[in-house]
């Protein structure tokens, strides 16, 4: 038995294992159509409304299509991926089961959604900051999930998803049979891109591997029958992971060299984010700000390019002008951060003409999202009009 004391030192910020599982939104508005829907959001619909029948049924055609080897192992997997974060339907899944014992995609939802909510019943802080209550969760939720996920092994010819998520399970506990659950998942489908992706996090330093693992695997992957395209996905993901293991090391430079790589592979902003980021907490004030503005000009829908090189300018090199027009372009994206900054600009007149109607609008438009500073500044701005009102 797994014990809290025989536990490695599990991950600084759970969010890290989260990152690349993320639910997609539902529809915006009522009127948009089951036609209109994704796939995933649809089967977010159907668990929700505890149509069974249905997530049955839509998830078998891409089960069968993936066993006739139709599909890729990454599209089977996004059909899944909508219950990773299906927070608060524990009991939808239970129902699923027990309506479907014998179903493969029900017992893979299950697995899935209960990985997730292992780390969110551990937190986010750091291992010393976490109580033994809180990994003992962890470790009660990864053994139920394991339970659902070796179930499942039986009910389908090609559990390829299962394996990979029993990757993720075998990382949390700490246990040694990692490789042999690729292996396995490697000996249904040579050319899966997850389950590898999957392993080459488990195998990085933070989580008792290291880079000269990191680099042979990669080495090996570069040979396998993978796509010319997920090996070069593939690659991005060691050089983000080397990157985030460099930057909680206080090695920015070389942090922000990883991330650069990554970007250079995958052209995702956030890699160039962080690379401008490692440069700002390194010092390296002028590379920032030539990466950001880089950010800026490929992305420019990308709000965190704008806040961070406002921030920069505001911040290192006290420009407000640059700063208020990076963080109005923010703010005008829909950016919280930005639209509170702003809103707190024309309240207090810095840089900008005092302009309490527009402060007003833009910290309305923060506090919509739910920003706390906003709705601070909001109640700060009640009381300043009413003095001003008094006099």
């Amino acid at each position: 038995m797994v014990t809290v004391s025989a536990l490695p030192r599990l991950l600084v910020l759970a969010a890290a294992l989260l990152a690349s599982h993320s639910r997609p939104g539902l529809a915006q508005s009522e009127d948009d159509s089951a036609e209109d829907l994704s796939p995933r959001e649809q089967a977010y619909i159907n668990l929700s409304s505890r149509n069974y029948q249905e997530l049955e049924r839509a998830l078998k055609v891409h089960l069968d299509a993936y066993a006739a080897r139709k599909i890729p192992e990454a599209e089977l997997a996004s059909k899944f991926s909508v219950f990773y974060r299906s927070y608060g339907l524990e009991s939808r899944f239970d129902e699923w089961v027990s309506a479907f014992p014998r179903s493969y995609s029900a017992r893979l939802a299950r697995g899935i959604y209960l990985i997730s909510d292992a780390w969110r019943r551990r937190g986010n802080r750091y291992a010393d900051q976490t109580t033994d209550n809180q990994f003992q969760e962890l470790i009660d939720t990864m053994k139920r999930a394991a339970s659902d996920l070796q179930a499942s092994l039986g009910m389908y010819e090609r559990p390829v998803e299962s394996y990979r998520y029993l990757i993720m399970v075998s990382m949390a506990l700490g246990l040694p049979s990692t490789r042999g659950l690729l292996d396995a998942a490697l000996k249904l489908d040579p050319e899966a891109y997850f389950p590898r992706s999957d392993y080459l996090e488990a195998i990085t330093p933070k989580w008792g591997g290291s880079t000269s693992q990191m680099d042979a695997f990669l080495e090996e992957c570069k040979r396998s029958p993978m796509s010319d395209a997920d090996k070069t996905r593939l690659e991005a993901r060691y050089h983000l992971s080397l990157g985030g293991h460099e930057y909680m090391a206080k090695r920015y430079l070389a942090a922000s060299g990883h991330y650069e790589k990554a970007y250079q592979l995958g052209k995702n902003p956030n890699d160039l984010y962080w690379s401008a980021k490692s440069m700002v907490d390194g010092g390296y004030k002028g590379q920032a700000l030539t990466t950001f503005t880089e950010l800026v000009n490929a992305h420019p829908q990308y709000q965190r390019g704008y806040t961070g090189r406002g921030y920069l300018y505001e911040k290192e090199f006290k420009n407000d002008e640059k700063a208020f027009k990076d963080y109005l372009a923010a703010a005008e994206l829909g950016n919280s951060w930005a639209q509170n900054r702003v809103g707190w600009w024309y309240m207090t007149g810095k840089y900008v003409a005092q302009d309490y109607a527009k402060a007003r609008d833009y910290l309305n438009r923060a506090a919509s999202q739910n920003n706390k500073t906003a709705i601070a500044n909001l109640k700060n701005l009640d009381k300043i009009q009413k003095s001003g009102a008094a006099r």
